[in-house]
């Protein structure tokens, strides 16, 4: 399992160049304000395309510019997560959770009864059926992470999902992810501003200059 990225993107006079090499890790994209942290997540998303070279996945081209090919973000796998939690507003947090796994094709049913699984090993059943409106913003997070993988996602993509959330909130969370994106056989990337997430949830660290 191998992902290679290797080329750019410009957005106006703005241009990120990358070149990276993946396996089954959870890396840290660190970096300045502006230097294109999100948008390397985008590209990888399949939200934004590359305007030149390749992005490679397990030796399927996902997006070439040269011969422009490639997979829309609907067909990647891929699970992200921002900084302000992202819940549906109108669906309860047992809804919420189902969500992926509905939209992949599994019936109601099932999706209730693997997200009720994933509520339960978490020890959230108290939320199981309120609104995001009732949930602090801890537990909000929370459900966006655990929705995160519910669905076996190949490529995870996480934009600074602990920076909004209060310092004490931060460690349990933390653990969380390293215990969750560890389980993940597929590709993680993490951006923070954060010291304690590279050292506690990550396993190498790109830094964007």
């Amino acid at each position: 399992m191998t992902l290679r990225l290797d080329g750019s993107v410009n957005l106006g006079a703005f241009t990120l160049k990358c070149e990276i090499a993946s396996e089954n890790e959870i890396i840290a994209i660190t970096g300045s304000n502006g230097v294109g942290k999100t948008t390397l997540l985008r590209v990888l998303a399949g939200l934004v395309k590359l305007t030149s070279g390749a992005l490679v996945i397990d030796d399927q081209i996902i997006d070439d510019a040269e011969t422009d090919e490639f997979v829309p973000a609907h067909q990647r796998n891929v699970s992200m997560v921002f900084q302000n939690e992202t819940l549906l507003p109108f669906l309860t947090v047992r809804d919420n959770i189902a969500f992926p796994l509905r939209m992949s094709g599994v019936n109601r049913n099932r999706s209730h009864e693997i997200a009720q699984k994933a509520i339960s090993s978490h020890g959230i059943s108290n939320l199981a059926n309120l609104l995001p409106r009732d949930l602090s913003g801890g537990q909000s997070q929370r459900v966006a992470l655990i929705r995160a993988f519910i669905g076996a996602p190949k490529i995870v993509l996480l934009d600074e999902p602990l920076s909004a959330l209060d310092e004490n909130a931060r460690p349990e969370l933390r653990n969380f992810l390293r215990e969750q994106m560890s389980a993940v056989a597929g590709y993680k990337f993490f951006v923070t501003h954060d010291r304690q997430d590279v050292e506690k949830i990550c396993d190498r660290e790109i830094h964007l200059n």
